[in-house]
């Protein structure tokens, strides 16, 4: 039998007391670190074209509410306004002038500045109507309205600068009035809103260039003065939809096309059109893909129509409660987050709801409208990266 020196035994001695060092003897326990602090809320802001201005609201990312407004000189009727995926630039649509005019936007307050070389010219006498970025944000594509085409431009990431496209503007059809580019960047929709047929232009998108090319069958038919109007892509890139606000007479219908990934080219979804109130100029649609709400800005409607959207075969169904009141109706936008609805109220207001994330129905915020101080048009909203 080995026999236990006292040099063995005091080397037992260490190697016990590192074990329990490592592993924890007896009744003691380490405690566990502390858990890691919560992710600190990006900002959130929202942007509205008024008349001859440019309004910039911080949106709490808890609440929804919005703070008062800074203004910024803008153009006199800014149809179309649109910022960069980054949050870094807001472009609007300035029609009396012919021209873009470009903002930075400070990731911290919201405030814009004028981009240098701005307003850029878009190279017609028409005037622009609606805007539409691309994914990446290299490419800025306008609508000419009375010009029936499409102005396109490319985007310095670093000032914010525009530089029109070669071959720019392209052909549309009659009256094109609002523009949107599905996820993935390769294809560019149009609603020709006095199309016979309403008709919506589609276009491949060269990846390098920015220039369009007409997409095969286009453009693809809605109905009959249809007036189409606005336009939202799917976030999954399957579906188009489009608002059928009417021309002589006010609509009240929603067009709905799947995409071919492939091509671009536009079919029809099961049971489209699908009914809506009346005039549903603007649409939008929360970020995950779930739910669609169409501005009916008729004053005889004034409401928001919500609907939920079977993501594999892209059918609209109207949410229970649908139309939700929202008062003299513009445009409509929502937040970054998909918790939150803003709609723009004339004269001087915009209403905010909160977004039920279970079924999509709509519950005005305590505390709304928020002054806007001015006529509010159209709205975008911002989420800094």
């Amino acid at each position: 039998m080995k026999l236990i020196t006292p040099r063995s035994s005091a080397a037992v001695c260490v190697l016990l007391v590192i074990s329990c060092t490592l592993l924890g003897c007896g009744g003691g326990s380490s405690t566990p670190p502390p858990p890691p602090p919560p992710p600190v809320a990006k900002p959130e802001f929202l942007y509205a074209t008024a008349l001859n201005q440019v309004l910039a609201f911080t949106i709490d990312t808890t609440s929804g509410t919005l703070n008062a407004p800074t203004t910024n000189p803008g153009p006199n009727v800014g149809f179309g306004i649109v910022a960069t995926p980054s949050g870094s630039f807001l472009y609007v649509s300035d029609p009396g002038g012919d021209a873009i005019d470009g903002f930075s936007i400070n990731p911290t307050t919201g405030t814009l500045s004028q981009v240098s070389g701005s307003p850029f010219s878009v190279g017609s006498a028409q005037g622009p109507g609606g805007l539409a970025i691309d994914p990446a944000g290299k490419f800025l594509f306008a609508t000419e309205i009375s010009a029936g085409t499409v102005a396109a431009f490319t985007i310095n990431s670093a000032t914010g600068a525009l530089t029109a496209v070669q071959g720019s503007p392209f052909p549309a059809s009659t009256f094109p009035a609002q523009a949107a580019v599905d996820p993935t960047g390769k294809f560019l929709y149009v609603s020709n809103y006095n199309d016979p047929a309403g008709g919506v232009s589609a276009y491949t998108i060269n990846s390098t260039s920015g220039a369009l090319t007409a997409i095969a069958g286009s453009p693809f038919p809605t109905q009959a003065f249809g007036g189409p109007a606005g336009l939202a892509v799917h976030s999954g890139g399957k579906f188009l939809y489009v608002s059928l606000a009417g021309t002589a007479n006010p609509n009240h219908l929603i067009a709905a096309f799947t995409i071919d990934t492939a091509s671009g080219a536009l079919g029809p979804v099961v049971g489209s059109p699908f009914s809506a109130g009346l005039a549903p100029l603007h649409i939008a649609l929360d970020p995950t893909g779930k739910f669609l709400y169409a501005a009916n800005i008729n004053m005889q409607d004034s409401t928001v129509s919500a609907f939920t959207i079977d993501v594999s075969s892209g059918v609209l169904t109207p949410v229970s409660g649908s139309p939700f009141p929202a008062g003299a109706v513009g445009g409509l936008a929502v937040d970054p987050s998909g918790k939150f609805l803003y709609v723009a109220n004339s004269p001087d207001t915009i209403t905010g709801f909160n977004i039920n994330p279970s079924n999509g129905a709509l519950m005005q915020f305590s505390g709304a409208p928020f002054s806007a101080g001015a006529s509010p048009l159209n709205l975008t909203t911002v989420a800094m990266k």
